[in-house]
């Protein structure tokens, strides 16, 4: 079959607009000699016109130029005229509708015989999608080196933390006033901050659980206490919502963005006259609603229908990425719920969150009564831990209930183990060098299963994934550092009294 290289003006012309149209690229010509400007059909629809729907010009372009950056498109045209190398520049538009787009132009001179410029020759072409893609890959790869960061972090106060805590709880005892209990407070207060580190540094794989609501709320009103405080009263008025079936990760990240979002919308100062009310219920249908309510500026009506969009923001450049509301967006609806919101232009916003109850009810464990004092009877207790402190801070709490061998690696607890000695209950870090405590627990069902069963773990963070899908397998206890000291010892008790914890 013969193909003809004549070709067919017309056809060529069409291909090359539907070319155009496939790019989003606009193509236009300026006669430097008549100073007429022409542009495609692709170029109006790219600046948000109908087709033909004026007359191509300098002044109907600039018109659509975003205020920030048109000192750079005037220059960038007084250059091009001049500079026969091919030029080009990235700027933003705005739409009639109020859309802003970027826009990726490149031109290049053409020139008569004697070398003289006599007409400019460009494309323009809407890169708004793809530089949106380039900035969720960007701001991805930080959140996650942030949350890597953030989860090393709460690892690490949380160690130091458990061993104020554990101290403070022997004080507390001896010397019940007012100091101790103060200083437990801000302990608590610490450890509900550094837990919300932990949770919304996890990796964003969509695993889901069964959520108590208010509890991923307050680990994101943690999170958002000092955004808050400056601004705003915070006021929780709880009802009784359903369990639901999500990702404590996503649906926390959510939350508080809610939460930044309505603290900002309240300027800094007379927080006294402020608001941020934040209500739970259950609607008639059954679902869990959560609503965000704040005294600020309000969402004016033009700009109402663009709060989702990715990268619309009316913060100034640097204050915000305009992804905040969009991602909320998407988790909620990734999640089977809905999110509306209802504003009027200075008296405030209400964000509402629903989200579906759990599809069966989940039956809870019925609690275990820590033994009486009566029943209790002295253990042998070994405490598996690298963090010295807190190694001799778990000798002192249990010393006067149970004998106590502390050592400091895994490798010394599974030697003790090989040699013949046994303990009611293992206290034991997870994470640890050399043998952790996952590998540890593995030797031990291999050589004596029931001192696996003993092992109660204490964990800083188990951040590594090897770890998570660890705690997720076996059935022994696991407590976050620093722990509620009573419940540990109710768990230990248990283990010295009824052969395990």
């Amino acid at each position: 079959m013969e193909m003809s290289g004549d070709g067919d003006p017309e056809r060529a012309h069409r291909l090359l607009a539907e070319a155009g149209a496939l790019a989003h690229l606009g193509v236009w010509e300026w006669d430097l000699r008549s100073n007429e400007l022409w542009w495609s059909d692709e170029l109006y629809q790219i600046l948000g016109l109908a087709p033909r729907s004026l007359a191509p010009s300098f002044e109907a372009l600039l018109a659509r130029v975003h205020a920030d950056d048109l000192s750079t498109v005037k220059s960038y045209f007084a250059h091009a005229r001049k500079d026969p190398s091919p030029l080009g520049i990235e700027y933003r538009i705005v739409r009639p509708t109020g859309e802003v787009r970027t826009i990726q132009a490149r031109a290049h001179n053409r020139f008569d015989d004697a070398g003289a410029p006599v007409a400019l020759v460009g494309i323009d072409q809407d890169i708004t999608e793809t530089k949106e893609v380039a900035a969720r890959v960007v701001f991805s790869d930080r959140m996650v080196s942030i949350g890597t960061l953030a989860g090393g972090v709460a690892h690490e106060i949380n160690n130091p933390l458990a061993v104020i805590a554990a101290n403070l709880q022997m004080l507390a005892e001896r010397h019940p006033d007012a100091q101790t209990r103060d200083a437990k407070v801000a302990v608590e207060r610490i450890r509900r901050i550094v837990r919300g580190l932990q949770t919304f540094s996890r990796a964003d794989d969509d695993s889901r659980e069964v959520l108590d609501l208010h509890r991923v709320l307050e680990l994101a009103i943690a999170m958002a206490a000092n955004e808050i405080r400056h601004r705003a009263k915070l006021v929780r008025q709880y009802g009784k919502p359903p369990s639901v079936f999500a990702n404590e990760a996503r649906l926390g990240h959510a939350l508080l963005n809610l939460l930044v979002n309505a603290a900002e919308a309240i300027p800094d100062g007379h927080a006294d006259r402020n608001e941020i009310r934040v209500i739970t219920r259950t609607d008639a249908a059954g679902w869990a609603i959560v609503e965000i309510q704040d005294t600020g500026f309000g969402i004016a009506r033009e700009l109402q229908h663009r709060i989702f969009d990715p990268f619309f923001t009316t913060k100034p450049v640097g204050k915000g990425t305009g992804l905040g509301l969009s991602i909320t967006h998407g988790i909620v609806r990734s999640l089977g719920g809905d999110i509306t919101f209802r504003t009027a232009a200075g008296k405030g916003t209400t964000f509402q969150v629903a989200l579906p109850p759990m599809a069966t009810p989940v039956r809870e464990k019925p609690p275990t009564d820590p033994p009486r004092v009566g029943e209790r009877k002295r253990g042998k207790i070994l405490v598996v831990d690298d963090e010295v402190l807190f190694a001799t801070s778990l000798r002192r709490l249990f010393a006067s209930e149970h004998a106590v061998t502390v050592v400091h690696n895994g490798r010394e607890a599974l030697e003790r183990i090989e040699s013949g000695d046994r303990f009611d209950v293992i206290l034991c870090d997870l994470m640890m060098p050399e043998v952790t405590g996952a590998e540890l627990h593995a030797e031990l069902t291999k050589i004596d299963p029931d001192q696996a069963n003993r092992m109660i773990f204490l964990t800083g963070g188990a951040f590594s994934p090897a770890s998570q899908t660890f705690l997720e397998r076996v059935t022994n206890l696991c407590f976050e550092k620093p722990c509620d000291i009573e419940e540990l010892r109710a768990a230990v008790r248990r283990g010295v009294n009824n052969g395990r914890p």
